[in-house]
């Protein structure tokens, strides 16, 4: 190009180009992008850019804006379908479940439906009941809600543990006579212990407990012995000693002098059956042998229930 002509570099580079006077020709050093314009046209051009940059990032924005409200509403439109689906378990309390529970007693076949059939109506007598116990022990995972009924008849004696949606967790129909009941912990364990006190052969007192074991996978019947018996003339007690995750001992004892006097028994879990068991069991085989060598005429009305271990199967019926 002729020298006289006017180079124009863009303002961010520095020169590299030099004169050859010579030739008279400008020979560029290294290539470069040469704009070959004035002040007014450069500046126009950069304007322009400018103008096209901005309307394109406007138009990002708008887009951006519009995909973004458009992913809020179909999330809200598919979360509102699904909750339309899904619907939330009703959670209980104790106050709601002893409603249930005096429903059902009076005939509500629906109560008596939602504490799947806890209440059998034949024979007609099912209502007379002594005590009606609602209460309830939480754990790491849930609030456990239990019912103790306790009736004229020991037949219809019950034990039942929901969780808070009122699933059935367990149902024990082999409870006799009088009902108390406790919770306690023993080695980190929770249990649920069952007292029962009742009558055999219309004078010999019995008492009876059962521990239901509470834990992560729900509750279970997992140790059950005689604590106490009584006959004319002699009292025999076992009482509990230790409980562990492996054991549980206990020590018997008599207000006389007995066979059994300070004798011992240790009842080993047993992983397989979820149960503490012993080999021996002492004071419960004692109990039999008396129960069935004790002469006297009965007078009140003697119920056989077969669905007991053998040696509680003779109850009062009060």
């Amino acid at each position: 190009m002729p020298c006289n002509d006017k180079l124009y570099l863009h303002p961010e580079f520095e020169p590299l180009c030099s004169l050859n006077m010579n030739t008279k020709k400008c020979f560029m050093q290294k290539p470069l992008l040469i704009l070959k314009y004035d002040d007014k046209k450069y500046n126009l051009l950069v304007k322009k850019t400018k103008i096209k940059y901005y309307i394109m990032i406007s138009s990002l924005k708008k887009f951006l804006m519009k995909l973004l409200i458009a992913i809020i509403l179909l999330s809200t439109f598919y979360g509102c379908k699904q909750r339309e689906y899904i619907t939330q378990p009703e959670k209980f309390s104790s106050d709601a479940i002893k409603t249930l529970v005096g429903q059902a007693i009076d005939s509500n076949l629906t109560a008596n439906n939602k504490l799947s059939n806890l209440i059998d109506y034949l024979p007609a007598d099912t209502n007379n009941y002594n005590s009606i116990v609602v209460d309830s022990l939480v754990t790491a995972k849930d609030t456990l809600y239990f019912v103790i009924l306790e009736n004229e008849s020991p037949v219809h004696n019950r034990f039942a543990v929901y969780n808070s949606a009122l699933t059935p967790l367990l149902r024990d129909k082999s409870l006799n006579g009088n009902i108390f009941y406790k919770t306690i912990k023993a080695s980190g364990k929770d249990f649920i212990e069952i007292d029962e006190s009742y009558l055999s052969k219309d004078t010999l007192l019995l008492n009876r407990i059962s521990l239901y074991s509470v834990d992560s996978s729900g509750i279970a019947l997992s140790f059950r012995t005689h604590t106490r018996f009584s006959k004319p003339g002699n009292d025999f007690f076992q009482n509990l000693v230790e409980i562990s995750d492996t054991l549980i001992s206990t020590s018997i004892n008599s207000s006389k002098r007995s066979v059994i006097n300070k004798k011992t028994d240790n009842f080993i879990f047993d992983s397989s059956t979820g149960k503490y068991l012993s080999s021996q069991n002492l004071f419960d085989e004692f109990i039999k042998k008396e129960i069935e060598s004790f002469d006297h005429k009965l007078i009140k009305e003697q119920i056989i229930d077969t669905t007991v271990v053998k040696d509680e199967t003779i109850i009062d019926a009060k």
